[in-house]
């Protein structure tokens, strides 16, 4: 039985699958990859000695295969497929089952083991298994984060004006996207944040931080990987598990405000102690994965009786502060440094900036943060009359936190930059800000002007 290998995206872990169908003897096919992306692997593997069939991305988003790809496949000798998750893609199965019934096919293997036959293949051509939905993201399994998703390769966000390319960042009016994210010659820079880096509000990608870094540095690839609702544990969990592989010069962080919110919404929710739950049961995996993986699934065992864990804490940190509004600080703090650490190792600069809040823009005036904070934690427990004070009380102890430890970092890493710029609206008289934490086109143009300074390689500017 023949083989063929179906992947959406850049196929990164192309030789893991090869292995498991040789394992499972069967005979390694063709790898069929979408039409974009087919012509630039080739080229950069002419040693693989596999045959590669470019299909159009629409036929393989949906599983709706044309007659013409159907005869090539089973011109290829294809009898079965092996579906798996590429770079910048989720595995939609339900449209890889209908790719191999309409393809002909005896079976198809998932990544997870389990192996699709020709009986469910037949019902599926057979439409007995219901119409093919897509899910309304791109979904990255490492940090466990969705990007919004519209058609084809594009995405959107709430407001259906941002578009996101086909690996996954942000597209950038004039800039030349490259084709994967593997290592080139231009000078790289990958941006990492939340809702603020990556936009959202903003009328369209032109007005976004990132298009205006692009504009101060035209040369340069600005891969803007943020997502809404984004904290810096994902930030981290995606620059050293796949970003840092495709070596960008420069890599940046600009967050801080979703380590705060976490913290802040979750008290008001569940009450004080709940930030502490929020540590044992997210960042204290995120920690073991990047210091014990070896106890990384024994979620069992308490946290303090993991010996190997515990020597690698920094107990005369932030690791384990008294106050929660220190504890989420910290844990902003520690990825970056984890961040910091791992750039410095692989040689990519690393520019970790502090993002502002409406508190620090004093021309929008107190009582726009207010009325902002009320609408925004408006939960069934707030007390409406206070909140605002809570807030901003929490909000400022945890910022003077952040420079303090930023201060303490940027000795600890000499050649990694840590830049506040959580006053860089305070001189502005005109409105930057568009609610309590989203900037105005203008304020993003005054971000991108600040990181272009320490972000751009020398001479460029």
């Amino acid at each position: 039985m023949t083989t063929a290998f179906l992947c959406q995206g850049w196929p990164r872990g192309l030789a893991a699958v090869v292995r498991k169908v040789r394992a499972a003897r069967r005979e390694p096919g063709p790898l069929v990859l979408p039409t974009e992306l087919a012509g630039r692997w080739q080229e950069q593997n002419p040693a693989a000695g596999r045959a590669v069939l470019g299909l159009p991305w629409a036929e393989l988003d949906t599983g709706a295969l044309s007659a013409r790809s159907v005869r090539r496949i089973r011109a290829a000798g294809v009898t079965g497929f092996a579906a798996f998750r590429g770079d910048g893609t989720r595995l939609d199965r339900a449209a890889a089952v209908r790719a191999a019934a309409r393809a002909g096919a005896r079976e198809l293997l998932l990544p997870d083991g389990r192996r699709v036959g020709r009986g469910v293949l037949l019902a599926a051509l057979l439409g007995r298994t219901g119409p093919v939905t897509r899910p309304p993201e791109l979904f990255d399994p490492v940090t466990g984060r969705a990007l919004p998703r519209g058609g084809a390769f594009a995405g959107v966000d709430a407001l259906g004006t941002l578009d996101v390319g086909p690996l996954g960042f942000l597209r950038i009016p004039g800039m030349v996207e490259p084709e994967s994210l593997e290592p080139g010659a231009r000078h790289r820079v990958v941006l990492l944040g939340g809702s603020v880096l990556y936009g959202l509000g903003q009328p369209d990608n032109s007005r976004t931080i990132p298009a205006a870094l692009h504009r101060r540095m035209p040369d340069s690839e600005v891969l803007c990987f943020a997502a809404p609702g984004e904290w810096s544990r994902g930030e981290s969990a995606l620059l050293l598990y796949r970003l840092r592989h495709c070596r960008p010069d420069v890599a940046v962080s600009l967050s801080g405000w979703n380590d705060f919110n976490n913290l802040f919404a979750m008290s008001l929710v569940n009450g004080p102690g709940a930030e502490m739950l929020n540590w044992t049961f997210h960042d204290h995996q995120h920690f073991l994965r990047l210091h014990a993986p070896g106890e990384a699934r024994n979620v069992g065992l308490p946290f303090a009786r993991k010996p190997s864990v515990v020597r690698r804490l920094p107990l005369d940190s932030l690791a384990f502060p008294f106050s929660g509004a220190e504890l989420r600080a910290g844990v902003w703090l520690e990825n970056q440094a984890l961040m910091a650490a791992a750039c410095a190792r692989d040689g990519i600069r690393f520019v970790c900036a502090l993002q502002p809040h409406s508190l620090l823009h004093p021309a929008l005036g107190e009582e726009f943060t207010r009325a902002w904070v009320q609408r925004h934690y408006d939960h069934p427990f707030t007390d409406r009359f206070t909140v605002f004070d809570d807030y901003a009380k929490t909000i400022d102890t945890v910022y003077d936190t952040y420079r303090d430890g930023l201060k303490r970092l940027a000795k600890e890493f000499p050649g990694a930059v840590f830049l506040d710029l959580s006053t860089v609206f305070a001189k502005e008289t005109r409105p930057c800000m568009i609610d309590g934490v989203h900037p105005t086109a203008h304020g993003a143009a005054l971000l991108g002007d600040a990181l272009a300074d320490a972000v751009a390689p020398d001479g460029a500017l």
